[in-house]
């Protein structure tokens, strides 16, 4: 005998099961996950100041944060005695990095007499890109990190290996048992860790991440757009 749907007393006893139930909870979690990720997305798009007027705007800055970004200890290049201080927290194997590579390049070439450049080790693409940060500073003992530094960019790979980086560092006329001694021996690790730890602290949302006299600008940046902060930055400091 068929019981009629409208019956009050007929109920439908359904269970779904635990597959069903397991596959709700992980769309719920892929939900969650993406509107977080939108909003960290959203969120670095305000706060990245690419705008050469935000950064010039700025100048000077007497941020607390800016000792911890401009070590002179780290590898640098230009006036160490200038007004203008360019920080730049950079891996190796970063695709934009690489693409930035001969726009910063040129730029602190031209400006080397009116600008201090320091390069700080952000080694965050992968899990090799630690080594290839120590094997930049092994390198700079010697005398020899922008040879290093150079190559490394114009070899533009995202997978460097210990082979790959002892050719490179052959190229650039290292002593290598002196270097391979360094390499093997992790003798950079620790500064490596620390470039790391302050890139963190100072927000750096990527690579690479610069700071202009302490303030932030992040992606790559075209030649123009330094050419506008540079000079600025400069006509700005020498009016003080």
């Amino acid at each position: 005998m068929l019981i009629p749907i409208n019956n009050p007393g007929y109920r439908i006893n359904y269970r779904p099961s635990k597959k069903l139930i397991l596959v709700i909870i992980v769309i719920a979690i892929l939900v969650v996950v993406i509107i977080i990720l939108i909003s960290f997305l959203n969120n670095s798009a305000k706060n990245n100041t690419n705008q050469p007027t935000d950064v010039i705007s700025n100048l000077p800055t007497n941020d607390p944060k800016r000792q911890l970004a401009e070590k002179r200890d780290r590898p640098h290049f230009g006036n160490t005695k200038a007004k203008l201080v360019i920080v730049e927290f950079s891996d190796f194997q970063c695709p934009v990095c690489q693409a930035e590579f001969p726009i910063i390049r040129e730029v602190i070439n031209k400006y080397q007499d009116q600008i201090f450049f320091i390069y700080r080790q952000y080694p965050i693409i992968n899990e090799g890109s630690p080594l290839v940060a120590e094997a930049s500073l092994c390198a700079n003992e010697q005398g020899k990190f922008w040879a290093m530094h150079d190559r490394l960019f114009l070899n533009a790979r995202n997978d460097f290996t210990e082979s790959d980086l002892q050719n490179i560092a052959r190229q650039s006329g290292l002593n290598m048992d002196q270097f391979n001694n360094c390499l093997s021996g992790e003798k950079y690790k620790d500064i490596v860790t620390e470039d790391t730890k302050d890139g963190f602290t100072l927000g750096a949302p990527g690579t690479p991440t610069f700071f202009v006299n302490g303030n932030r600008l992040s992606g790559q940046i075209s030649k123009n757009n330094w050419e506008i902060i540079i000079n600025q930055s400069l006509k700005l400091l020498n009016n003080q």
